[in-house]
């Protein structure tokens, strides 16, 4: 359990990180830029949540294959795949690109963006675009390193291009008054270092997961591989933005108050949401090595465990933030209605915020052995579609903010139990396939 913490802590690290690079764009666009430029900026928000997601989960099949070839002792094969990621990232970089370019003017008009305010996100959504291939990139990169064992060096990474991030919205924001323009250009400069140390990082024939050696084709079976385990995940990411989208269309049927508890909320969320998720993706490299090294006993415990540890961890966080809402909604609104509305929110949810923890630790544990299609379904199933029906049957007999918050921990629970259900089962598969391999091999 210790190796998954320890692990798991610069995923953490990188998770805030990137937070912190949205939150550096609104920040210095909304005091030197004016509110129609911080709309644009928060009018932009869940398309590029979209965008991260689909990253992301591009990059999980090669985390995937990478750690069970570790896993194996199979490092030459396992160098060869993170060659074949570099190719598959530049590639899937510029087409998702090109689309987003294609594309970002009519989806910022389904999404009903105010007339006023779509040229100005426009400026800010195609700039940010063009850095499409290096965010591909960096991703891919760092699922590479973390295949290999090797969470420390992209959190690095990560951490030098935010800084520079940082400093890049000042100068062009701030001083040379860029507007939008400048917020996105600075990310775009950040991504591209992050992109170009992680390639340099790489390249480099000492480090682990060295893409220096012989360039060959890319296999079609191996491609096939890697989308089929990644492109599942990518769609997950999509399923659970459009999710969020229907659930904040309730919210905001309840007006200005609502809209602003729920805000503040979903900030202060941040502090039981990032380590769990983090801990999910470290789950997925741990299960994915040892899979590979046929320790599937080893799976077990290790989920068993993480669950515990994060069903602890996040009751207790959870109940510290009940005890102190008041004081910890006060950091973003002191209004009395929307302190009141935040009250009810966390005292319902964050007790039983240890179910997304387990939920986490067993969806990763189940990425981790391939099954990534199972994940996109009951994703699907019960964080999409299950709460779409939740909220159009209590819409038709019970209106009360409550009663929509309550969706997230039902559904977190459902979830939970379905991944529970279905990683005992296959596990056990595994476990039986193994034990009786070895016993036909014994004399």
């Amino acid at each position: 359990m210790l190796s998954i913490v320890i692990f798991a802590l610069p995923l953490l690290g990188s998770s805030i990180v990137q937070q912190l690079y949205n939150t550096a764009d609104l920040l210095f666009v909304s005091n030197f830029a004016g509110k129609t430029a911080a709309a644009a900026v928060g009018a932009s928000g869940l398309i590029f949540t979209c965008l991260i997601g689909i990253c992301t989960g591009l990059s999980v099949g090669v985390n995937i294959l990478v750690a069970n070839a570790v896993g194996q002792g199979k490092m030459d094969y396992a160098r060869y795949i993170s060659r074949m990621a570099v190719i598959i990232s530049v590639i899937t970089g510029l087409v998702l690109m090109v689309l987003g370019l294609v594309l970002a003017e009519p989806v910022l008009r389904i999404m009903q963006t105010p007339d006023n305010i779509v040229p100005v996100a426009l400026v800010y959504l195609r700039t940010y675009l063009v850095s499409m291939p290096f965010m591909v990139i960096y991703n891919m990169g760092s699922s590479v390193m973390r295949g290999f064992g090797n969470s420390k060096t992209p959190f690095l990474i990560l951490v030098a291009g935010g800084c520079f991030n940082i400093l890049a919205d000042f100068l062009l924001v701030a001083v040379l008054k860029m507007g939008v323009f400048g917020a996105a250009l600075a990310t775009l400069i950040c991504q591209g270092i992050c992109a170009i140390l992680v390639l340099w990082v790489l390249v480099r024939k000492k480090s682990a997961g060295s893409i220096a050696g012989k360039w060959c084709r890319p296999d079609s079976l191996l491609l096939r591989k890697i989308f089929g385990l990644s492109i599942p995940v990518a769609i997950q990411a999509i399923v659970v933005t459009l999710s969020n989208i229907i659930v904040q269309s309730h919210i905001n049927a309840f007006g200005e108050d609502t809209i602003a508890a729920f805000t503040a909320y979903f900030r202060i969320e941040c502090f039981l949401y990032l380590p769990l998720v983090a801990v999910g993706q470290a789950m997925t490299t741990f299960a994915g090595q040892n899979a590979g090294a046929g320790q599937h006993r080893r799976i077990r415990q290790g989920a068993i465990s993480a669950a515990i540890a994060c069903g602890v961890f996040a009751f207790l966080l959870g109940l510290v933030l009940v005890l102190n809402r008041r004081l910890v909604f006060g950091w973003f609104l002191q209004d009395a209605e929307v302190l009141r509305i935040g009250g009810e929110i966390v005292s319902l949810t964050f007790p039983l915020y240890w179910l997304y923890g387990v939920l986490e630790v067993f969806s990763g544990s189940m990425k981790g052995l391939g099954r990534t299609v199972t994940s996109m379904c009951i994703t699907f199933g019960v964080l999409c579609a299950g709460r779409v029906a939740y909220l159009f049957v209590t819409d038709l007999f019970v209106r009360q903010v409550k009663v929509v918050a309550a969706v997230y921990p039902l559904t977190w629970g459902c979830a939970a139990l379905l991944f529970m259900i279905l990683f005992f089962m296959y596990n056990r598969k595994l476990i039986r396939s193994s034990e009786n391999g070895k016993s036909e091999k014994q004399p």
